[in-house]
C-alpha cells in the first residue's frame, strides 16, 4: 500500500474528535473500580489510526528534511571529540568562517571583555607550566587578551587536584590578565578538588564557572546558531545541540551534588 491509499483509507482526525475521545477516556479512568476498566483495544485502536495517518507524513517529510539524521550520531564523539568541536567553534581562524563571533558570544556570557578575540590563539591539549605539576593537559586553552580554559568531562571523574591545579596555571601565567575556567559537564558539577568555601570564592570571582552541557552550553550555541550567518555551520550547531540533548544528560544535578558536598 503506497502513502497516498494509506492516507484515504484512513478518515482525517479533527480536533474535536481527538477531544471528546480524550475527555470520555479521562472519565472513565476517573469512575473506574474492579468492575469497570479502560479497555486496552480502545487505546490501541485510537493510536494505531493516529500512526496510519502520522506516518506518511513523516516519511515525506524525511525524504525532503532528513529530520531523524543528525552527524554526531552517525560519528558518536567521544569526550576528546567534543573539546575539539568546542576549540574548532572558538578558533578565529578556523574553517566555520564566522571569525571571532562564537569566541565574542562566549566571552559575552562569561562577562569577559577583550578587544583582542579576532587574533586569539586557541590550543588543545595545553600543557601547564609555572606549577608544581606541570605539563598537565588543559583541553582547551583560549589566549585573547583574557585567557579561558575549558576543562570537559562528560563521564570521566576529575583527576586528583586537577581543576586547583588550572587556577593556579591561570593565575601564574596570565600576566594580570583577566582568567576564568570552565568545568564543563553534562549537569554542571563541581569540581571535587576544590572545598566549598574555594569553590565559593572562585566562582563568585568570575574565576570558575560550573558549566552543563544543557544549560549554560546549550545557551551559547543557541546564540552562536541564531548570529551565525553560514547556513551549514546552522546545520551543524543544530545538529550539535540536539546531540547533547538526547547523548548527554545525566540524573544528577549540580545542587544535590554541592549538598552532599557540604555534608
Amino acid at each position: 500500500m503506497n502513502d497516498r491509499a494509506t492516507t484515504e483509507s484512513c478518515p482525517p482526525i479533527n480536533r474535536p474528535e481527538l477531544e471528546r475521545f480524550f475527555t470520555g477516556l479521562g472519565a472513565r479512568i476517573k469512575e473506574a473500580d474492579c468492575s469497570s476498566r479502560v479497555r486496552e483495544s480502545d487505546v490501541e485502536r485510537f493510536f494505531s489510526v493516529i500512526k496510519l495517518k502520522v506516518e506518511p507524513q513523516r516519511r515525506l517529510q524525511d525524504r525532503k528534511l532528513a529530520t531523524h539524521f543528525n552527524v554526531f550520531d552517525f560519528i558518536q564523539p567521544d569526550e576528546n571529540r567534543l573539546s575539539d568541536v568546542l576549540a574548532w567553534l572558538l578558533d578565529p581562524h578556523e574553517t566555520h568562517g564566522q571569525g571571532d563571533l562564537f569566541l565574542g558570544l562566549m566571552f559575552k556570557q562569561l562577562g569577559l571583555v577583550s578587544s583582542k578575540t579576532t587574533d586569539a590563539k586557541v590550543q588543545r591539549e595545553a600543557p601547564t607550566h609555572g606549577i608544581e605539576k606541570y605539563r598537565r593537559r588543559m583541553d582547551v586553552l583560549v589566549e585573547a587578551g583574557a585567557w579561558l580554559v575549558i576543562e570537559n568531562k562528560v563521564d570521566s571523574s576529575e583527576q586528583p587536584e586537577q581543576v586547583k591545579d588550572y587556577l593556579e596555571h591561570l593565575h601564574r601565567c596570565s600576566g594580570g590578565r583577566k582568567h576564568t575556567l570552565i568545568y564543563l559537564t553534562p549537569n554542571g558539577r563541581p569540581p571535587e578538588s576544590l572545598s566549598s568555601a574555594k569553590l565559593e570564592e572562585n566562582e563568585e570571582s568570575g574565576q570558575l564557572h560550573c558549566w552543563s552541557y544543557q544549560v549554560e552550553l546549550r545557551q551559547w550555541l543557541d546564540v552562536c546558531r541564531k548570529e551565525c550567518e553560514a547556513q551549514k555551520i546552522k546545520i551543524f550547531l543544530t545538529d550539535f545541540i540536539s546531540y547533547t540533548e538526547t547523548h548527554l544528560k545525566r540524573e544528577t544535578n549540580n545542587e544535590s551534588e554541592r549538598e552532599n558536598d557540604d555534608k
